[in-house]
């Protein structure tokens, strides 16, 4: 999963600038300031989760290096599977830079594939940062596996997999799955994990994923220490 901050066309110069800035001198320097703004920043999920989590942990460091040192406040608005605050942040934000908006796969998945639910034009935003995150996916303790070396007993047996929807981040495990060749029942309609929506009990077994937390620099390698991804374990 990678999470991008997005921003107005218009009013990503400020923060355009603002990064801008720190290699001027004088009076370009000078020429972009928030001081004594606050920007909000707008998290289409839940608190506590990976999108939040990483919000709260970015959010100091831009009220550091802007100029002006502004107060960012992260606001969750969670809903839709990220698409109503992606839409309110579309409906309300201004060319001015005071609102910012965090997204995730959850975000740019219903708007490659048409959901209805999007009120949302990305041709109208400008990247300011992304930052990659990884996917890990959980079983019942019942299956037995002891680790990712483990991973090819799930074939032939029957999974249940909770999710939040066929155009959410889930997408990627659900191609993963076929990939692998795994059998699994896919039931739609469940939350996020932040708010304890993953249920990890079903009619057989049950497999369920959950976004590590993420990392703090961007980095190409698997980014989970000890732990082996799936084609370098073998089912690729």
């Amino acid at each position: 999963m990678t999470t991008n901050t997005t921003l107005t066309r218009r009013g990503a110069l400020g923060l355009a600038a603002g990064a801008l800035a720190l290699g001027l001198a004088g009076p370009a320097a000078a020429e972009v300031s928030f001081a004594g703004k606050t920007i909000e920043w707008i998290i289409p999920f839940s608190a506590g989760g990976g999108s939040d989590t990483w919000a709260r942990f970015n959010a100091p460091l831009l009220s550091k290096y802007l100029p002006g040192n502004p107060v960012v406040v992260v606001v969750n608005e969670p809903g839709g599977g990220s698409t109503k605050g992606t839409n309110l942040f579309a409906a309300r934000a201004k060319p001015d830079g005071l609102m910012i908006l965090g997204t995730s796969g959850s975000t740019q998945f219903p708007y490659l594939l048409g959901d209805p639910r999007v009120r949302y034009e990305y041709k109208d935003w400008r990247i300011a940062m992304a930052g990659p995150t990884g996917g890990v996916v959980y079983t019942t303790p019942k299956l037995g596996l002891k680790g990712p070396d483990d991973i090819a007993m799930l074939k032939g047996k029957e999974l249940v997999y909770a999710s939040q929807g066929a155009t959410s981040l889930d997408l990627v495990p659900l191609l993963g799955f076929r990939l692998m060749d795994f059998k699994v029942q896919h039931v739609f309609g469940f939350k996020g994990v932040a708010t304890g929506g993953w249920p990890l009990s079903g009619a057989r077994s049950t497999s369920t994923i959950k976004p590590r937390r993420p990392t703090s620099r961007a980095s190409s390698r698997w980014s989970m220490p000890g732990r082996r991804s799936r084609c370098s374990a073998g089912v690729c």
